[in-house]
């Protein structure tokens, strides 16, 4: 299964953007009962872009979310690049291995 990406603009950034994803994804990963494999990260250093990966799971619960952003597929992200924003503190960075 794929990882998949949102790519915000510095406009979608200013005007708050990121912490309505991040918001609408908590919401969407406690209805689904935290599942372990459900995370959210974000560019830890957002230059030249910010970007939000979903893991493979998130994908299908927040298949919505990412569509009305124009998210698409994407590599996992390198996890030295990249911040925990919603997800298992103990088993969200395995995802990454």
């Amino acid at each position: 299964m794929p990882w998949y990406e949102l790519i915000l603009s510095s406009e979608q950034l200013s005007e708050g953007i990121s912490e309505k994803i991040q918001s609408d994804f908590e919401a969407l990963f406690i209805k689904a009962e935290t599942p372990q494999e459900m995370a959210l990260f974000c560019d830890t250093f957002p230059v030249p872009q910010f970007s939000m990966y979903f893991s493979p799971v998130a994908g299908q619960y927040a298949s919505d979310l990412i569509s009305t952003y124009s998210g698409d597929t994407c590599e996992k992200p390198d996890a030295s690049e990249v911040t925990l924003l919603v997800g298992d503190k103990n088993s969200a960075w395995d995802l990454l291995e």
